[in-house]
């Protein structure tokens, strides 16, 4: 199945089944395959993390002072197996097709009331940033966030909590048709408060 690469916004917008879904819950591109973190995939996930906890501290939650980046690793694997079953998130590994880890994108806070929605955040090792991965992999979730059930999830909207003094992501989400939609909050990032604006992505 073929995954155009165009970097135009309405290229990535308008494509159709860019994704092929698989049984074993990951979703795969010519170029990717996300699937869920597993207990053996710790060496990969802590080396980069460990490569890449400079440049990603100030934008992702991060293990406590109090727990090792082992014990971190384990409570992410522990929330994708939660996530997974109680249909509240969606959380998943980016690994290139020779079985390279290089991330994660993440669907957390599904709720279905009168609108079904999620909020997605994403993360690349620094060892591969710069090649569009992140954009690819958020594609990927995207298609999968708002095919139809039981294929998909069945969503309508998707938003992306991003500072605006991270461009990278700024423009990985607008990219993909995610808009500003005005609204900011302060969350807490490792010990710190910084100021987040709410970017949102329509089916």
């Amino acid at each position: 199945m073929s995954v155009q690469t165009a970097t135009t916004q309405s290229s990535y917008t308008t494509r159709k089944a860019p994704v092929e879904f698989e049984s074993n819950q990951g979703l795969r591109t010519d170029e990717l395959m996300l699937r869920p973190l597993g207990f053996a995939d710790e060496a990969v996930f802590v080396e980069a993390l460990d490569r890449s906890r400079l440049p990603l501290r100030k934008w992702i939650p991060l293990e406590s002072k109090e727990q090792s980046t082992s014990e971190f690793f384990q409570s992410q694997v522990q929330k994708a197996i939660e996530g997974d079953q109680s249909n509240t998130a969606c959380r998943r590994a980016i690994f290139l097709n020779d079985n390279t880890f290089v991330g994660m994108v993440n669907l957390i806070k599904i709720e279905r009331g009168m609108e079904w929605t999620a909020e997605v955040n994403y993360w690349i090792d620094s060892k591969h940033a710069g090649k569009g991965l992140a954009t690819k992999a958020l594609q990927a979730m995207l298609d999968h966030a708002f095919a139809h059930m039981p294929i998909g999830l069945g969503l309508h909207q998707v938003r992306a909590q991003i500072c605006l003094d991270n461009p990278s992501s700024v423009r990985v989400a607008q990219k993909l048709g995610f808009k500003n939609s005005g609204h900011t909050d302060l969350l807490e990032i490792n010990d710190a408060l910084i100021m987040h604006h709410e970017f949102t992505r329509s089916a």
